[in-house]
């Protein structure tokens, strides 16, 4: 792996060579990121996906709150794999980015947020299961229009073929 760092980047890792010593004699630079990398990836998990090692017990779910539980949430992404769940004419969708969780029964209906009606979307399919539950033009806001999002080069949900 090859990239270009800036000096701030470069004097960053100096100064962890030298606070690794110990641990990382040789001060191997693939070491030191690998190990920012699990750190970082650690924390942006618990930050979105609700990651713990010691999950509390869940605590009740005050009547009509949209909040998903973080038990829920956990449990999602581990069934759902950690990739978008939708399932169209050629099989799964394999997006792994852009990923948010989506009630199959909209909250909008009575939808509640268990683990049973939520499920893993990538942003492009979440919108498109929305225009088919509330119409194409329900959607208020600019940032959930369709033309903003592509699906997965596999699927082309969208009447615009994105």
């Amino acid at each position: 792996m090859e990239f270009t760092a800036s000096k701030e980047m470069r004097d960053k890792l100096l100064h962890l060579q030298d606070l690794l010593c110990r641990e990382i004699p040789d001060g191997d630079p693939a070491v030191i990121f690998e190990r920012a990398l699990d750190a970082l990836t650690a924390e942006v998990e618990k930050r979105k996906r609700a990651a713990t090692a010691k999950p509390r017990s869940p605590r009740e779910t005050k009547e009509g709150s949209r909040d998903i539980p973080a038990h829920v949430a956990r449990e999602v992404w581990r069934r759902d794999g950690n990739r978008c769940a939708f399932v169209g004419t050629s099989g799964r969708c394999s997006e792994r980015r852009y990923l948010e969780l989506h009630h199959v029964r909209p909250f909008a209906d009575g939808g509640p947020p268990t683990a049973a009606n939520i499920s893993v979307r990538c942003r492009a399919h979440n919108v498109y299961e929305s225009e088919l539950v509330f119409g194409a033009f329900s959607v208020a806001s600019a940032r959930d229009r369709r033309e903003n999002y592509v699906a997965s080069r596999e699927y082309a949900p969208f009447q615009n073929g994105g």
